[in-house]
């Protein structure tokens, strides 16, 4: 079969591994990826060795994730010294820390700074405060899970109301 009959009947393939890996932008860069590994698989294919369709399949999908993965490394915005000083970021820095601490319990407070900014273990914490690992752990759990809240809440500020919402509707058709 010639590459020319393959690359009609693999385009259908190739764009159903980039919409599953849910690329949507530079679509075309991937399907020349999945062009190329397509060539690759139909140049290195045995026969002897199972179906054209699943090593074909494999080879499109490793090199499109491989490439992906470049990508996400390499992802790097550097701002011109015009637009941010240090002070700035020092200064918005400062109070996101401030107002995150607000959200913690003395006890998670002496996790997060002791562990995080002082880089004790810890086996250590649990002996300077006369307590379990596991209760140090729990601490760990419930502040990061505050955290995670604080930092979510921060980024998309109206999603804790919106689902808040969702559920008062859900309950109310219920």
């Amino acid at each position: 079969m010639s590459f020319e009959k393959i690359i009609a009947e693999y385009r259908p393939l190739i764009s159903y591994i980039i919409r599953k890996l849910h690329i949507r932008r530079h679509v075309d860069e991937y399907m020349q990826i999945g062009f190329i590994a397509l060539w690759e698989a139909y140049e290195r294919y045995d026969e002897t060795k199972g179906s054209f369709c699943t090593f074909a399949f494999k080879m499109i999908r490793w090199r499109i994730v491989s490439q992906l993965r470049k990508e996400t490394k390499i992802v790097h915005v550097p701002l011109p010294d015009e637009y941010m000083l240090k002070e700035d970021v020092d200064f918005f820095a400062g109070i996101i820390w401030e107002d995150a601490m607000r959200n913690l319990t003395p006890r998670e407070r002496i996790w997060l700074v002791r562990h995080v900014i002082e880089g004790k273990t810890l086996k250590q914490i649990a002996h300077e405060e006369g307590v379990s690992v596991n209760a140090v752990k729990q601490w760990r759990m419930s502040a990061v899970k505050k955290l995670k809240r604080y930092v979510n809440c921060a980024a998309h500020p109206y999603s804790s109301t919106r689902h808040r919402r969702r559920a008062e509707r859900r309950r109310e058709n219920v």
